[in-house]
């Protein structure tokens, strides 16, 4: 019964995280733009991972060499996603042609471009680190128009607070229905 409840649960946040996401037509594109910002947060953290891997690792056995040769396909993905990123969502969409900001703007989207391809080509923490700058730079010239619509930022804060709660419901049922697994061990054993 308690798993129908929380599927449930987990459609119902599904759902209003669609009706979030159709929302991209208001004037602040807050829900787009933020889908947008973690997903490039998470390409950093996820190349700062994988750069540490590359560098610690001897790579002497087979499966040390697959690990390393799946972080480099994992490397030249992920920088070719967020260049598209850049590319389509940034460069074709938010920098508006003749505004007053736009040159710098695209100038800054030219050079997280040129950052993407110095990362998929080597492996060097250096180069993310780079990247991780010129990114916060850049999302701080979007971010002032990202966040003017302020019943905005309190629908999508309810929404994260809903999905917070949603994921300590689901560590709550996760340790219940292990302490329910011993007991039951439990009592079998007296038996």
């Amino acid at each position: 019964m308690k798993k129908k409840l929380l599927v449930s649960g987990v459609f119902a946040l599904l759902t209003w995280g669609t009706s979030l996401y159709s929302h991209c037509q208001m004037p602040c594109g807050v829900y787009h733009d933020n889908m947008i910002y973690d997903q490039i947060d998470q390409y950093v953290e996820t190349m700062a991972k994988g750069i540490t891997v590359l560098t610690d690792n001897k790579f002497t056995t087979l499966h040390d060499k697959n690990e390393f040769m799946r972080w480099v396909m994992t490397k030249e993905m992920e920088s070719n996603k967020v260049a598209e990123l850049v590319t389509t969502y940034f460069l074709q969409q938010k920098i508006k042609p003749d505004e007053e900001d736009s040159a710098k703007k695209a100038e800054m989207a030219h050079r997280l471009l040129f950052l993407l391809v110095g990362i998929k080509q080597n492996i060097d923490m250096k180069m993310v680190k780079n990247f991780q700058e010129q990114w916060e730079k850049f999302k701080l010239l979007f971010h002032v128009e990202g966040y003017e619509c302020k019943m905005g930022q309190i629908k999508l804060k309810e929404w994260e607070e809903a999905r917070e709660r949603a994921k300590k419901q689901e560590a709550a049922d996760h340790a219940h229905d292990h302490s329910h697994d011993h007991a039951h061990a439990h009592y079998h054993h007296h038996h």
